[in-house]
């Protein structure tokens, strides 16, 4: 091979392996096939203009005409970096050009357009197919070409826009050329203009910095900042609160709000919330300062938030249960002096006041009985004025302080009024914790109109029947829930056919809303209308609105247009509006914006911005991607920090996950990035539905609507996928997952004997993996199996093996042989999570959480390194649901039997870990190894303190008035065992039963040894080990030292999040934990 030839081959092979194709956004409301055309002329003095520049450059006036191209591309893809055809000579093939619009100004964008250009020529002659070919590539695909003799070559399939320039009559003409099922004329207009302002812009200066400088017309830019905006609406001079003493006036013995059996009028309401404003006067309070409203969601609750507006203050919601750290932050950063509570919600508050010795309380009962008119304040409050401050997650970890103004609120609680036809006499159902912003128009837009709030309890949201029941029992009109809520609904309803009468319209809020969920809406309840609803905590909660009253026709469902006096534009990097249907950074302006982070300047000053399009306006930038369809609404297209780039390729994650969302029976769905063994990476999507889907069906339906590119190469299904303590797809985990998921064996085997492959095909079912890639030596929690799926695997192999089994043999081919064999079926209680026998080593003993098994301690023993302590989880008897039959056993018998098992072991030096309510097992075990001489080397006790016997009396006597269901219920949702429904109501029963048996069990030994503290200590060191977000260990930092009364050395040890059940969440940190308080961390 030659050197030119080598030559060619380095450059077309570095062309090719970049990959990566620049996509022109489809604007068409008619897409019929066909191609049509569309010619500009250049201005005569704009092409001379150009042409001397070209002379100055010394370059051809075509790479001037590439330069102008390549920019509009970028401006319409959101890249910049694009691709683009390029035609080299009259009737060549269009070459691949990948072109950057990264140079600042107009003239160095020229000289490398030049340079790129020069190169691609000086190559042109190679055979680039057939190296294509023999690199194993698909054909690139090229939807724009750039022909600078504008001969307008074949618009092919792949081909959208063919933009060509040609010399007629002396003059240059611009020449498009394009597919009518991607583009309409209006918008072939509009990209004939960006090219010719483009050339314009060169002309004039080519020195400017082209990033700054817009390719939109006047018209086109008044549209998106004038005619996209929400319709004019004049509010009312008044802020919410006197709006709503007016209809105290005309309506007074109206019912205002319902909460239980409790109700409130409109004049008994104003009244209370009048005392309660006096109060907070008369301690001093004034305009703008911050008020804290610590309590559950009550009539109490309603009265103190209509008390701070009245008094001129700030709304500051907090949960009660916050952690003690999370709480003080924010009662800091809001530099807030007053808090509004209730007997009952101060445990952590206290704990936070303590090192904020100028904050003081107020018991909103207390506030009644002072002797403080009735009557209305009257105090003057301005539109501008502060009327809540929000905090939500930072980024970085740290929450931000959102503040927002009182015309904000206002005008968005009547946009809510317009779009769900809120009227008066109509119910409004508040079902949103305090500390989202959209549990406030929840609690208060009934209350203009002359409507009425139902507070809707906790625990009956926790049971879709109870909420159906409480939503036709309460005449609810207008309801609001997240998707994955109205999921349960609707399932529920088909299930149960039920009539809504008085169910007017259902607004989702919070995740995406999937398209199928929408027809399964109207199928089961077509008069109903469905909102979906979108925006931020900054921008006085939501910004845009779709209204159905039927499915919509496109593939997404969409955010929809802006509502009353707001405005939204899409926007580069520089503020600069994009091309109508391009991508770009949503952001908003107009009297929805807030003014900004309570006392946090920096972050303010990034995301809160002037209005560079209308004078005197705030700008509120967040990360939120999306674009403008032709029906004038918003798309959402994901987030900017979630964009990553493979293979050349940039690629917008959130976009694969709306199309993910897209395919019927996805629940959720998130795609993260994965590295093989070579540094290679390449994307894996997890998803959850009600059962694995076919992987041939999902790459089809992906594949309809992304390139291949874009198309994840591996499919991972869960009952339900990992979640943050924010409630949020916990990313993190994900990845670490998909890591150990996407690990290619050599040794592979199939499965060999007939048992093998019917267990393999049971795990196929229930895990989602193809049978052809399941292994004879495959470990079940290593292909992604969890505590839920080991318990379906029981239920598919009709009980053949237990979930004791499994857990003990995960390894196919052993599951297999003991089936086979039967010979070591249910031996004992001790369940070895991990390779070594503990013989040699440590042994770690555990013992789970209410309602618990063993398997829950399986990520954390995959945690710990090689070497470290042999693990041993116990399986309570009784709660195997595979073993139905088996029964509860009493505390003392698990004990001893334990105990016998430990020791028949060999076992020696023992560690003890009790989750929850498992840290009494764990407690009573340790004493009695004691007594027999055992060395425990420390007991680990999670997720529990101590407490007090009153309570935990009290906790008996509350669960002794609940079905097994509901106790089920509640462990599912506070995420112990995910996705219990999917097992049935038999099956959950079977869990209630074991949960409710082992919390009797731990609050009555634990209320024995706090009313009767044994006469000898624990001499074993106790560590304590808590999440920060937990709410049930919330006042650790303080109460953590009870275990003092049982054992005489106790220690902390903290992680910063996880929740409750960080054992599932967080098996790295709780395996830390180990390691940590043990002599092993050393060694290992």
């Amino acid at each position: 091979m030659g050197m030119q030839a080598q030559a060619d081959r380095e450059f077309w092979r570095d062309v090719l392996v970049a990959g990566g194709f620049t996509e022109i956004p489809r604007w068409t409301l008619n897409p019929v096939k066909g191609i049509d055309e569309h010619e500009a002329p250049i201005p005569d003095d704009v092409v001379a203009a150009l042409e001397r520049l070209a002379e100055e450059l010394a370059l051809p006036l075509d790479s001037v005409l590439l330069a102008a191209h390549a920019k509009v591309i970028a401006a319409l893809s959101g890249e910049h970096e694009v691709a683009t055809g390029y035609v080299g000579a009259e009737g060549d093939r269009p070459l691949l050009c990948r072109l950057t619009t990264e140079p600042d100004s107009w003239r160095t964008l020229l000289l490398d357009a030049h340079r790129v250009a020069s190169e691609l020529l000086s190559h042109k002659d190679f055979p680039v197919d057939e190296l294509r070919r023999e690199l194993g590539l698909a054909e690139p695909s090229i939807e724009v070409v750039f022909d600078p003799h504008g001969m307008g070559g074949e618009v092919t399939r792949n081909t959208v826009l063919w933009v060509g320039f040609s010399q007629r009559g002396g003059h240059l003409v611009l020449r498009l050329r394009y597919r009518t099922d991607a583009l309409d004329e209006d918008c072939a207009v509009r990209i004939a203009g960006y090219h010719l302002t483009a050339l314009a812009l060169i002309a004039a200066d080519p020195d400017a910095e082209h990033g700054r400088q817009s390719l939109l017309s006047a018209g086109e830019l008044h549209f998106q900042l004038e005619e996209l905006a929400g319709p004019r609406r004049e509010l009312p001079d008044h802020r919410f609160h006197e709006l709503f003493e007016q209809r105290v006036a005309s309506h007074p013995d109206a019912v205002a709000a319902v909460h239980g059996e409790l109700q409130l009028t409109y004049r008994e309401l104003n009244a209370r919330a009048n005392r309660v404003g006096r109060a907070l006067l008369a301690r001093g309070l004034r305009p703008e300062d911050a008020v804290a409203v610590v309590t559950e969601r009550n009539l109490d609750w309603m009265a103190a938030v209509l008390a701070v507006f009245k008094a001129g203050g700030v709304y500051l919601p907090i949960e009660p249960h916050f952690p003690v750290d999370r709480l003080a932050t924010m009662l800091s950063r809001a530099a807030c002096g007053l808090v509004l509570t209730e007997p009952g919600s101060t445990a952590t508050l206290d704990q936070a006041l303590g090192s904020l010795p100028g904050v003081r309380k107020l018991f909103v009962g207390a506030a009644y009985e002072e002797d403080h008119p009735d009557d209305d304040l009257g105090l003057p409050v301005a539109p501008d004025q502060l009327a809540y401050i929000y905090f939500t997650s930072g980024s970085t970890g740290e929450p931000k302080g959102a503040m927002c103004e009182h015309a904000g609120m206002l005008n968005h609680l009547y946009a809510k009024i317009d779009d769900l036809g809120i009227g008066e006499g109509q119910v409004v159902a508040q079902t949103a914790p305090q500390c989202f912003d959209i549990s406030l128009w929840q609690l208060v837009s009934g209350l203009l109109v002359g409507g009425r709030t139902l507070l809707v309890e906790q625990e009956v949201i926790l049971n879709v029947q109870r909420f159906v029941d409480k939503i036709v029992d309460g005449r609810v009109a207008v309801l609001q829930v997240v998707p994955s809520y109205l999921d349960v609904v609707v399932s529920w309803l088909n299930q149960h056919p039920r009539e809504l009468p008085d169910l007017r319209c259902v607004s989702v809020t919070g995740e995406a809303l999937k398209k199928e969920l929408v027809q399964r809406w109207f199928a089961a309840q077509p008069g109903i209308k469905l909102v979906n609803a979108y925006g931020l905590t900054e921008t006085s909660d939501d910004t845009n609105h779709e209204v159905m009253d039927r499915v919509p026709c496109g593939d997404r469902v969409l955010l929809g247009p802006a509502v009353n006096n707001v405005h939204v534009y899409v926007v580069d990097e520089h503020l600069v509006p994009v091309p109508l249907g391009a991508p770009g950074l949503i952001v908003f302006s107009g009297v929805c914006v807030g003014r900004g982070y309570v006392n946090d300047p920096e972050r303010t000053r990034q995301a809160y911005l002037a209005d560079p399009h209308r004078e005197g306006a705030r700008l509120y930038r967040g990360g939120d991607y999306g674009r403008w369809t032709p029906e004038g609404k918003l798309e959402f297209l994901g987030r900017r920090d979630t964009q990553v780039k493979i293979r050349g390729f940039r690629i917008e994650i959130g976009e694969i996950e709306n199309t993910l969302l897209q395919v019927p029976g996805v629940r959720d769905g998130a795609v993260v990035v994965a590295e093989r063994a070579d540094r290679s990476k390449h994307l894996v999507a997890f998803y959850s539905g009600r059962r694995p889907l076919d992987v041939d069906i999902v790459l089809d339906r992906l594949g309809a609507s992304l390139p291949a590119y874009m198309v994840p190469s591996a499919f991972h299904w869960r009952e339900t996928l990992p979640l943050t303590a924010n409630s949020k797809i916990d990313r993190r985990t994900l990845q670490a997952l998909a890591g150990e998921l996407g690990v290619v064996r050599g040794d592979f085997h199939a499965p060999d004997t007939p048992t093998e492959q019917q267990l393999a095909a049971a795990w196929a079912k229930v895990l989602g993996i193809p049978q052809n890639q399941i292994g004879r030596r495959d470990h079940f929690f290593d292909r992604g199996g969890t505590s839920l799926s080991a318990v379906k695997l029981a239920i598919v192999l009709d009980r053949a093996v237990s979930l004791k089994d499994v857990t003990r043999h995960p390894v196919l081919a052993d599951l297999a042989g003991l089936v086979d064999g039967r010979s070591e079926r249910r031996g004992g209680l001790l369940q070895p999570l991990s390779e070594s026998d503990g013989a040699q080593t440590a042994a770690l003993v555990c013992f789970p959480y209410a309602g618990g098994n063993a398997v829950n301690f399986q990520p954390m023993a995959r945690a710990l390194p090689d070497g470290g302590p042999a693990v041993y989880a116990v399986e309570l008897p009784g709660h195997d649901v595979a073993a139905e039959s088996e029964p509860l056993a009493p505390m003392t018998q698990v004990v001893e039997q334990v105990v016998d098992e430990i020791t028949g072991r060999g076992l020696t030096r023992v560690l003890l870990w009790g989750h929850s309510s498992g840290a009494a097992l764990a407690v009573e075990t340790a004493r009695k190894l004691r007594e027999r001489g055992v060395d425990v080397q420390r007991v680990f006790l999670g997720a529990q303190l101590l407490g007090d016997a009153e309570d935990r009396r009290a906790t008996v006597d509350e669960m002794a008035g609940r079905s097994n269901a509901e106790i089920a219920a509640n462990l599912s949702a506070d995420g112990g065992c995910t996705a219990l429904g999917e097992l049935g109501a038999q099956h959950a029963e079977h869990v209630g039963a074991a949960c409710r048996h082992d919390c009797v069990s731990a609050h009555r030994y634990f209320t024995d040894a706090l009313e009767r503290p044994p006469a000898q200590k624990l001499s074993v060191p106790v560590t304590v080990v808590v999440a920060a977000d937990d709410p049930s260990t919330a006042d650790y930092p303080r109460r953590y030292r009870d275990w003092q009364l049982l054992a005489g050395q106790v220690d902390l040890h903290e992680l910063a999040d996880g929740g409750h059940y960080f054992l599932r969440t967080r098996p790295a940190e709780a395996a830390k934990a180990v390691l940590q308080a043990t002599e092993l961390f050393a060694s290992s």
